[in-house]
Formats: C-alpha cells, sequence, structure tokens
C-alpha cells in the first residue's frame, strides 16, 4: 500500500467508525460485539453491531439446528461427523445476522487492499476501543472483530484493559 493509499485509507476508516459509533449512540444500541468489516466483494469497509440478547438468540437457533446432525452422527459412530456439529459455546460472528448491519459504509474508490490496508484497519478499530465500550453496558463482555485478507471476522479482542487506565 502506498503511503497516499495509507492516508486514504486511515480517513476514510476515520469517517467510518465515527458514522458508526454516532448511529449507535443515536439508536441505543446495547454493544456486545463490534465488527469492522472488509467488504471483498463489494470493495467497501462497514460497521456490524450486535446484541448480546441477539447473540444469545442465533447461538440457540445454530445449536437447535446442529444438534440434529449431531445426534445423528454420535448414533451411527461417526466422530469425524459429530466434529463438525460442535455447539457454539460462545457468541454470534455471523455479521449478517447481528441487529445492525452496515451501520456504517463506504466504499474503497482508489483504495486498494494490499499490504497495509488490514493492519490499519485493526488499528484505527483499536483507537476506539473505550468510545465504543461507552455504549456497551458490560464492556468487559464486549468484543471487538477485525475483518483481515483472510476472513470476514480474522481478529477478535476484548477491551485492552491497559487503555482505559
Amino acid at each position: 500500500m502506498s503511503e497516499a493509499e495509507l492516508i486514504l485509507a486511515k480517513a476514510l476508516f476515520t469517517d467510518v467508525l465515527s458514522t458508526a459509533i454516532e448511529e449507535v449512540r443515536k439508536l441505543g444500541t446495547p454493544v456486545y460485539t463490534f465488527a469492522f468489516y472488509h467488504d471483498h466483494e463489494s470493495a467497501a469497509v462497514s460497521v456490524c453491531v450486535d446484541t448480546e440478547a441477539n447473540s444469545l438468540s442465533s447461538v440457540m437457533a445454530s445449536n437447535a439446528y446442529g444438534m440434529k446432525y449431531f445426534a445423528k452422527a454420535v448414533e451411527t459412530g461417526n466422530l469425524k461427523s459429530a466434529a463438525l456439529w460442535n455447539a457454539n459455546i460462545g457468541r454470534s460472528l455471523s455479521l449478517g445476522d447481528f441487529v445492525l448491519v452496515n451501520v456504517a459504509r463506504t466504499k474503497l474508490d482508489g483504495i486498494e487492499p494490499n499490504n497495509g490496508f488490514h493492519l490499519a484497519m485493526v488499528r484505527a478499530l483499536w483507537e476506539r476501543q473505550q468510545q465504543i465500550a461507552k455504549l456497551s453496558p458490560t464492556p468487559e463482555r464486549l468484543l471487538f472483530c477485525c475483518s483481515g485478507a483472510n476472513d470476514e471476522v480474522e481478529f477478535m479482542w476484548s477491551l485492552n484493559a491497559a487503555a482505559s487506565s
């Protein structure tokens, strides 16, 4: 990524995150998972936000669906198949099922997402942790997610405790 592209990307990331944070604040959405998403197919970046209640509902539905296949695999003694249907023990990371999908979205006009792009995304979100934590009723349970070159949710972390002091 050229220096000029990096400067453009940083400005774009700042704008998208600022817009998303303000919109979430206006809506009063209790943030449980905050994802900064690079839509590789559409050449855009956006923010998706989920609540704890919605995440739990998604996990329960997914587990109910998978249980019939898990049970059948156990019944037939096929542990390889059973392992494919393990229950989700955490939260939903299916961005399309979040409460707010593309709450702020911008095309990557003139920016090629190559070397340095995803690191710049992670750093932009990292710098906004404290602002976002104020939108969560339980900041200690808040999860930050960011896309990478290989996955829409490639990087995940909890609130940076060192930054909060």
